[in-house]
């Protein structure tokens, strides 16, 4: 199926958010249920870990065990670097779209959907971004917004 047939039934085109881990499993709940709170419901999460020691893959693989159909699980055996993780990521996606995550990252409410939209009415635009709030996970200080 080409990727451009990937709609689900309310004709919303299939959205994968990929996720570049390493040794990041304290953020990593945060992060994924941030995903799985959004409202839209065409997702695919593609989550790439960089042979972590901190337990992140068994966290993960509970994750794929709960949403089956949500999740594709890229789990390096000894880490290997963000580039090769990174593309390991990225040919694992099978959206029409990439949304591209850290795993100690976290996603705004209504972030997918107000990002399809843009891209579904401007065919002609490759790329979409937005301004980042860099904070304190400590704290929920913001260091800025970037």
């Amino acid at each position: 199926m080409s990727v451009e047939g990937k709609y689900n039934s309310n004709k919303q085109p299939l959205v994968s958010v990929a996720i570049i881990t390493y040794n990041q499993k304290e953020f990593l709940c945060d992060c994924v249920d941030s995903i799985l709170d959004q409202d839209y419901e065409n997702i695919e999460i593609v989550v790439a870990d960089d042979g972590s020691s901190d337990g992140a893959q068994r966290l993960l693989e509970n994750y794929k065990c709960k949403y089956p159909d949500k999740f594709v699980l890229v789990l390096a055996e000894e880490n290997r670097g963000v580039t090769k993780n990174s593309n390991a990521a990225h040919f694992a996606c099978s959206g029409k779209y990439i949304a591209w995550m850290g795993g100690d990252d976290l996603m705004l409410p209504g972030k997918i959907s107000a990002q399809v939209e843009l891209m579904e009415r401007c065919p002609e635009t490759s790329l979409c971004y937005h301004d980042l709030d860099v904070f304190d996970s400590a704290t929920g200080g913001s260091l800025g917004l970037f």
